[in-house]
């Protein structure tokens, strides 16, 4: 996994090699239908997403090679960037979602902070990208805006990437005629 240090916000990239990607879209297409479904116009006309139709879809859809890889990706993370490693997820409050950005869709700067007491996480993984159809920004926090830029990350099939929940990012306007497709969760890690 890399680590990316925008001070004194760490984020993780890990790519996933080609057989979970392989294993990850029989997953997805096999869940189709059920995917489809839940799909809603929730931020806005050119982004659809599932976040409000159900709060944990690795699980309800069955996504199991997905849902390994990012708990896998996520312990990854924890241990390489805390001292305090004996952390376990509280599986209470997981919540993982489908979002499909269309042309013109992009995300306004925000967080996925729920005030809870842990570790919180977020992070996206790219599914079906063109590479081109928006890319994802860390900002960093506001005292230190003068001194750093924007953590800039390209799209990418199989890349995903990790970031404390309260962390600021936005999703720049897909520009393209293709649908940008990627997957979104919140996990929370407590003392074991």
């Amino acid at each position: 996994m890399n680590i990316e240090t925008l001070f004194p916000t760490l984020i993780g990239i890990e790519q996933a090699d080609p057989d979970t990607i392989a294993a990850i879209a029989r997953e997805v297409l096999s869940q189709r239908p059920t995917l489809e479904g839940l799909l809603s116009q929730t931020w806005g006309d050119n982004v659809l997403s599932s976040f409000d139709a159900e709060k944990d879809l690795f699980t309800f859809a069955r996504l199991h090679t997905l849902k390994a890889f990012v708990e896998e990706s996520i312990l990854e993370f924890v241990q390489a960037t805390r001292v305090d490693q004996k952390l376990q997820f509280d599986h209470s409050y997981t919540q993982s979602w489908i979002n499909v950005t269309r042309q013109y869709g992009f995300q306004e700067r925000h967080n996925h902070e729920r005030g809870a007491l842990g570790l919180p996480i977020s992070g996206a993984y790219y599914y079906s990208t063109n590479g081109e159809d928006g890319d994802l920004s860390i900002v960093p926090t506001d005292m230190q805006a003068k001194y750093f830029g924007n953590c800039v990350i390209k799209p990418q099939v199989g890349r995903l990437v990790l970031f404390r929940s309260e962390v600021f990012h936005r999703v720049s306007a897909n520009m393209t005629q293709s649908d940008r497709i990627s997957f979104s969760f919140n996990y929370l890690l407590n003392n074991a």
